[in-house]
């Protein structure tokens, strides 16, 4: 068994992935997972097709669990389900909608249903032939997203704005104006919710995202539907759900990066949303996008709280000390941006305490979006594993004191003089001592415009957040709600940007692999075929790209991003740009030349294209 599993970590050729399929019960699966996605299949990704038929922007797509059909969802109230391998249409959907579509599903043993939401909040169920079995407007304002029941297709879930979810069977007959309980959750009146998902090997877990940081599983083996008309609309609770709904108290855990969670634990910031959430195949990680932030992996059967940052006695090592002292200095590394994203350093290839010290150090000295907290995870982990490591202290500590958590800064600094009461003389002490009380009334640098204070119920499950385990930096996400992001395969991680490029990132080093200009202006969509090496996007423009591997030849793909290096940077100013900041960027003011650069190059590969012209 052993032997088994050290082979599945590893990385096999396809020969020792045939021989396994031959001598292993599982090796169909396997070989089936490693082969869907590779990494020389991605470096050769390129345009396939375009499918054209629609007048508006593409906000949705879904491909049919055989992967026969796919359907597109549009801002001209229509629905079209292509069956993409033919280049063909079969069917034009005129839809109940007269707002742009924002969710389509696949429902039916044999994908003969389609549902649909969208921004007029009805929600649509029809045969592929075109006949009306569900026209619901129990909603009040847009529906974002849907999500269907992997053991029960005919069985689905409806997420709206007006901070409530639907839960529909078509089993059993929908009339809105009935005592049909079938809310299954509440919020309150200030909360809007932006998508939900279910695990696809624990159907009994619901994620759902709001326009705050969190994302929520709820276990709806204890939650009991109600009738909608049962709950009171001048709920006050900021996103909480009504008392009506919940049987359990304890039927809800609360995801979030630790920096966000904790620092918005008691104020709700305007800038965070979660535009989407996706599980693998397995059911055991969870990948957030993060509206105004980076795409976030979480590992729910390995989780670990928020809360282990901030207090020593719950950071010992899980492990058994190391007594290795590392030699490296942090600051030796000058170079580790670019390799970082080249993948030239990776936790793969270095797991000494000087690859976590160089990655820390550089991200303290770096201040991206996020990056403070991640390098006072890369320290805490050097303490977990060599724990007389003081340089790891010492660094860590300076990270809570930037991030502005001087209690907890405190606490481990008391924690480092205990262990070490040398300590307490080196000039580093003090000066973690003066930094520590110049502090002291400094404001947060967190936008509280229009937010809410939650109650204290709500505090305390944010702070009992689960901490993410990975994160992909790249991409930027603060123009629209609904950028999607996907996994290819056990191993890669895609998603769009408001750039119009397609990022994909190897999920083990986190370092980007390919970026592919893939829209005009904004790609929203990405959705990969389930059985073979292909994928589906849309966004701003009206037709529907098809991505397979291109030929191995020594032709260019024009599509590529040569310098993605930039093109992160750029991102990144992006992202800390107030929102008006960012609708006067789209208009072309006060634009800096980072990122003029790059999108001189992405409208230049552009313009290089078929049948495309830059704007």
């Amino acid at each position: 068994m052993d032997k088994t599993r050290r082979l599945l970590n590893t990385r096999m050729n396809l020969p020792q992935m045939l021989q396994y399929r031959e001598t292993h019960r599982d090796g169909s699966k396997h070989l089936q997972q490693n082969c869907h996605f590779s990494f020389d299949l991605i470096k050769r990704l390129g345009v396939q097709h375009e499918l054209n038929g629609h007048e508006g922007c593409v906000n949705c797509l879904q491909w049919s669990t055989d992967g026969r059909l796919l359907a597109s969802g549009s801002d001209d109230t229509k629905v079209i389900i292509w069956e993409p391998m033919k280049h063909r249409r079969p069917h034009i959907l005129s839809t109940i909608h007269v707002g742009n579509i924002f969710s389509v599903k696949f429902l039916g043993v044999n994908n003969s249903m389609i549902a649909s939401s969208a921004g007029d909040g009805k929600v649509s169920v029809q045969e592929l032939r075109g006949s009306q079995i569900l026209h619901c407007i129990c909603h009040k304002s847009r529906v974002k997203r849907l999500a269907t029941c992997p053991v029960v297709s005919t069985m689905f879930w409806s997420a709206s704005e007006d901070s409530k979810v639907i839960q529909y069977d078509l089993r059993q007959p929908h009339i809105c104006t009935s005592q049909t309980a079938n809310l299954f959750l509440s919020f309150g009146s200030h909360c809007e919710i932006k998508c939900i998902a279910v695990n696809p090997t624990k159907p009994h877990y619901i994620a759902v995202g709001c326009n705050d940081a969190y994302v929520r599983i709820y276990d709806r083996r204890k939650i009991k539907t109600c009738i909608l008309s049962e709950i009171n609309h001048s709920i006050s609770e900021y996103t909480y759900p009504s008392s009506s709904t919940l049987t359990d108290p304890n039927v809800v855990q609360y995801y979030a990066p630790g920096h966000i969670a904790i620092d918005n634990a008691d104020i709700s910031s305007i800038r965070h949303a979660v535009t989407y959430i996706e599980f693998n195949s397995a059911g055991s990680e969870m990948l957030v996008n993060m509206g105004g932030e980076h795409l976030y992996l979480f590992n729910i059967e390995n989780v670990k709280p928020v809360s282990e940052i901030r207090f020593p006695s719950l950071s010992r090592s899980r492990t058994k000390y190391k007594t290795f002292q590392c030699k490296c200095k942090p600051e030796e590394c000058s170079s580790y941006n670019q390799q970082i994203y080249s993948g030239e350093l990776s936790p793969s290839k270095d797991l000494c305490a000087c690859f976590y010290m160089r990655r820390g150090y550089h991200s303290y000295k770096r201040r991206w979006m996020g990056d403070l907290y991640a390098a006072a995870r890369d320290f805490l982990h050097v303490i977990q594993k060599w724990p007389h490591e003081r340089k790891a202290y010492v660094y860590l500590i300076r990270c809570l004191v930037e991030l502005g958590w001087l209690e907890d800064a405190t606490r481990w600094y008391d924690y480092l003089c205990q262990l070490d009461p040398a300590f307490t003389s080196d000039k580093q002490a003090q000066q973690i001592l003066d930094s520590i009380q110049q502090s002291k009334g400094r404001k947060k640098d967190i936008d509280t415009r229009e937010a809410i204070e939650p109650e204290q119920a709500e505090v305390e499950r944010r702070l009992d957040s689960m901490d993410s385990d990975l994160r992909f930096l790249g991409h930027c996400n603060t123009t629209t709600d609904i950028m999607e992001a996907n996994f290819l395969g056990n191993d890669f991680i895609c998603a769009g940007s408001d750039t119009g490029v397609i990022f994909i990132w190897e999920k083990k080093t986190q370092s980007i692999i390919n970026a592919l200009v893939g829209d005009m202006s904004i790609v929203n969509c990405l959705q990969p075929h389930p059985s073979t090496c292909l994928i589906a996007s849309s966004g701003i423009d009206v037709s529907v790209k098809l991505w397979s591997p291109m030929p191995e030849s020594n032709s260019e793909n024009s599509r590529v991003i040569k310098d993605c290096n930039s093109l992160v940077k750029a991102n990144q100013t992006r992202i800390l740009m107030d929102p008006f900041g960012t609708v006067l960027l789209g208009m072309g003011f006060n634009m800096p030349e980072t990122l003029v650069s790059s999108e001189r190059e992405i409208l230049a590969a552009i313009s290089e294209m078929p049948n495309c012209e830059a704007s």
